[in-house]
């Protein structure tokens, strides 16, 4: 393995996608009605062809989660429309009205973007206009968790007339689709939808639940770092779970993109230079580890120690 330096124009395109995502409000007011569905399309588009770009420099992982935040916003949309145009009595029953579209439930939205509180404010807007309250504000409540919550407005959308509801689905189902032709989903929900799924000390205790079974456990892991994946310290505990489970491809895979994108991380560097000893690298191993001492303490330090001390030479 080779190390990777990140440029500060990466860096950018890192960070820019996540100040993009935003949510919305349960108030009610007509004001504005039809704006909010615009950007939200405007803001979906923009995060895919982001991801894109990610994917194109060699970003899996940064990636995923910004086409999932993308995948959240439209197919939750659609899936909203979807249900309203069902309430206003199209249709033989709901299956009918959402048709061959991708993503058919809340669980399902929420598994391709475990980070975004999107599906949660339209399922509780939903059980709204339904006069299901408690349900209702079960799901603001949800939604108001994550960090990337933002408010606005889709009440009007059970005032829209069933043609200009269709052409909003049409809009909707056209960018869906491109999304889903692009983005395959690592994550996966392990329990209950809660919420706190865009938390990773959620997963990783979810992981740590799961240490007998080590591939749930490195799903899990795997979910931690799919749901924030600017934090270097994940990739390294991410490809930790998935050697424990026996996948050393996949945690080869996680490793390169912590190094690309923190070089100097010492948790990062120690699993690049367990992966080198492993395959047999014994001086790419001591340099990941002379890396890892520069900013190792306590019991990474140890292991870093220990891992040179077998290293020997």
């Amino acid at each position: 393995m080779n190390k990777k330096y990140i440029t500060t124009i990466i860096v950018l395109l890192l960070l820019l996608p996540l100040c993009a995502c935003g949510l919305f409000t349960n108030s009610g007011n007509k004001t504005g009605a039809g704006d909010a569905h615009v950007k939200l399309l405007k803001e979906a588009e923009e995060l895919a062809d982001a991801a894109e770009n990610q994917y194109a420099v060699g970003l899996t992982f940064q990636s995923e989660y910004v086409f999932g935040l993308a995948q959240a916003e439209v197919s939750s949309l659609r899936l909203a429309v979807d249900t309203v145009l069902w309430l206003k009595g199209e249709g033989a029953g709901l299956a009918e009205v959402i048709g061959d579209s991708p993503y058919k439930t809340w669980d399902e939205i929420t598994g391709a973007c475990p980070g975004s509180p999107v599906p949660f404010y339209f399922e509780g807007l939903l059980y709204r206009f339904q006069g299901e309250k408690a349900a209702s504000e079960e799901c603001f409540r949800r939604a108001k968790f994550n960090p990337l919550y933002e408010e606005r407005d889709f009440y009007y959308l059970r005032h829209m007339d069933t043609k200009e509801l269709y052409e909003l689905k049409a809009a909707a189902s056209g960018l869906e689709t491109r999304i889903y032709e692009q983005y395959t989903p690592r994550t996966a929900l392990m329990a209950a939808r809660t919420g706190a799924e865009f938390s990773p000390a959620y997963h990783l205790a979810m992981a740590s639940e799961n240490a007998g079974n080590p591939e749930a456990a490195a799903q899990c892991a795997l979910n931690a770092l799919l749901s924030s994946p600017m934090t270097p310290s994940l990739y390294a505990t991410a490809a930790a779970y998935e050697l424990k489970a026996g996948n050393a491809e996949l945690a080869l895979e996680i490793v390169n993109e912590g190094l690309f994108l923190a070089p100097e991380d010492a948790s990062v560097n120690y699993i690049a230079a367990s992966l080198s000893y492993s395959a047999g690298d014994a001086a790419s191993a001591k340099a990941y580890l002379e890396t890892a001492k520069k900013t190792a303490s306590g019991s990474l330090l140890d292991e870093v120690n220990a891992l040179y001390a077998q290293i020997g030479g």
